[in-house]
C-alpha cells in the first residue's frame, strides 16, 4: 500500500487530531506534515515512541441487586492516548495488517463473523454498517426460528489479558511470516513493552510545555512519571491499531468454532459473543468455548453471560425465559446485544443506551450554546436552544422500521444554565 492509499481511506476527523499530547497536533490535510509523517515511518527502526497518556472514563452504571433495589456502580475503563505522531504510525500499520486479515477472513470464510473493527459495507448504499445493522442481522436470524436459543457472552478484561507470545504468533500467521518484520516487530514492541503517563501526572507537572521543542528528551523530563509494562500481556486500549490486534488474537478460536459448529449462528463483536443454536446443541457449544477461551488465556464473565430461550406460538416469537452464566433466572424476556434490546416480537433500544445519547447530546448543546454565546456575546440565560431529535434515533429507527422499535424521543433544552432533559416513548410495531 503506497501512503496516498492510506491518506484516502482516513476518515476526515482523524486526519487533524486536536487531543492534548506531548507532542503538537499533526494536520495530514498539509503535505509538509504529511511528509513528515513518511519520513518517519519510512525510518521506523531508528524512530523513538512517545509515553501514552493514560486517563480512566469512569462510567456511572445501575444495576438491580437481589432485592431488586438499584445500586449505583462505578466501571473504570482505562483509554490510552499515543503521541500524534505516533497515533499515524499505527493508522498506517493498521491499514498494512487490515488488507491481509481481510483475505484471510475470506480464505477461512468468516468475513461475516467478526463485525468489530471493520468496514463492513451495506450492498444498496456502499456506507459502512453500524452497530444497528449487525444487531438487526442477528434478531432477523433469530425471529426466522421455530425455537432457539440464544447465548450472549463477554471475555473478561479482553485487551488488558492478550498474552504477548500468541498475538505475535497470531500476527505472523495473518503475515504469512515466520517472524515478525524489524519494522512491524518495532511497532508490536511498542504496544506491548508500552509506556504511559497518567493524564494527572502530565498536566501538574507541565510537561508539554517543557518538552515543546525537544520531545525526545521527555523521558528526561518525565523520570520517574513514566509507567512501563513489564509484564507480557496487555495492549494499550485506544489506539488505531489495538482493535485489529485483539481481532487477530483470537482469529483461530473465530475459525473452531465456526468449522466445529457449523450450523451454529455466531458473530463476534470485539469482547462480545453471541451463539444462536438449537438447544440440543446448547451444552456441547458452552463446554467447547470454555475449553478454547482458557487456550488463549482469556476467561468468560459469567456475570455477563446469558441465555435466553426463543420459542413461536402461531406466528409470533417469544422469549419465555433467561438466566444468567450460572443457570439461574432472571427477570427479562429479552435479548441483549449491541444496546439493542429485543424481545422476538419488538426491539428496544437498553435504558444505557438512552443514557449516553443524553449525555452525548447534553455536550452537543453546550458546544452550541458556548459557539453562539461567543458570536452574539449574550448572556446564557437568554439562548434557547432545542434538539427535538438524536440522529442515532433517526439511522435506528430507519434501519428497524420493518420490525418495530420502541425509540427514545428526547428534548433537550438549555435554560438559564440548566439541562432539562425530558423523553417521549412512542412505539412503532410492524
Amino acid at each position: 500500500m503506497n501512503y496516498q492509499e492510506w491518506k484516502k481511506q482516513i476518515k476526515p476527523d482523524k486526519k487533524l487530531r486536536k487531543y492534548q499530547h506531548v507532542d503538537e497536533p499533526i494536520n495530514l490535510d498539509d503535505e509538509k506534515s504529511f511528509q513528515k509523517i513518511i519520513h518517519v515511518i519510512e525510518d521506523i527502526k531508528n524512530h523513538q515512541f512517545l509515553p501514552f497518556l493514560k486517563r480512566i472514563d469512569n462510567k456511572i452504571r445501575f444495576r438491580r441487586n437481589n432485592e431488586g433495589k438499584a445500586v449505583r456502580k462505578n466501571k473504570p475503563r482505562p483509554i490510552m492516548y499515543a503521541s500524534h505522531v505516533d497515533a499515524n504510525i499505527y493508522s498506517y500499520y493498521n491499514s498494512l495488517l487490515m488488507q491481509k486479515y481481510e483475505d484471510y477472513l475470506k480464505k477461512i470464510n468468516l468475513s461475516n463473523n467478526i463485525i468489530a473493527y471493520r468496514k463492513i459495507k451495506i450492498q444498496e448504499t456502499e456506507k459502512g454498517k453500524s452497530n444497528v445493522h449487525f444487531a438487526k442481522e442477528v434478531f432477523d436470524y433469530i425471529q426466522k426460528q421455530e425455537e432457539c436459543v440464544v447465548i450472549t457472552q463477554d471475555i473478561t478484561g479482553f485487551f488488558d489479558n492478550l498474552n504477548h507470545k500468541v498475538l505475535k504468533n497470531k500476527i505472523c500467521k495473518i503475515n504469512g511470516t515466520d517472524i515478525l518484520g524489524e519494522d512491524l516487530y518495532k511497532v508490536f514492541r511498542s504496544l506491548t513493552a508500552y509506556k504511559y503517563i497518567y493524564c494527572d501526572d502530565f498536566i501538574n507537572k507541565k510537561i508539554k510545555k517543557k518538552a515543546k521543542n525537544n520531545k525526545y528528551a521527555v523521558y528526561k523530563i518525565l523520570d520517574g512519571v513514566v509507567n512501563i509494562n513489564r509484564t507480557n500481556i496487555g495492549i494499550p486500549q485506544g489506539s488505531p491499531i489495538s482493535g485489529l490486534l485483539a481481532n487477530i488474537y483470537l482469529i483461530d478460536f473465530d475459525n473452531q468454532i465456526n468449522t466445529s459448529f457449523p450450523d451454529v449462528y455466531y458473530r463476534r463483536y470485539s469482547d462480545d459473543l453471541i451463539f444462536v443454536c438449537k438447544n440440543e446443541q446448547k451444552e456441547n457449544l458452552l463446554k467447547f468455548i470454555e475449553e478454547r477461551i482458557k487456550e488463549y488465556f482469556l476467561e468468560i464473565n459469567p456475570a455477563k453471560s446469558f441465555i435466553s430461550y426463543f420459542k413461536k406460538e402461531g406466528n409470533i416469537l417469544t422469549c419465555n425465559q433467561v438466566t444468567d452464566g450460572l443457570g439461574n433466572k432472571i427477570g427479562r424476556n429479552y435479548v441483549d446485544y449491541l444496546g439493542l434490546e429485543f424481545s422476538g416480537e419488538n426491539i428496544y433500544l437498553r435504558k444505557n443506551t438512552v443514557q449516553k445519547l443524553k449525555i452525548k447530546q447534553e455536550k452537543k448543546v453546550l458546544r452550541q450554546l458556548s459557539n453562539t454565546i461567543k458570536q452574539e456575546r449574550r448572556k446564557p440565560r437568554k439562548i434557547k436552544i432545542k434538539i427535538n431529535r438524536s440522529n442515532y434515533f433517526k439511522r435506528a429507527s430507519d434501519i428497524i422500521n420493518n420490525i418495530g422499535i420502541k425509540k427514545q424521543v428526547l428534548r433537550i433544552t438549555k435554560s438559564r444554565n440548566k439541562i432539562r432533559l425530558g423523553k417521549k416513548a412512542i412505539t412503532n410495531k410492524k
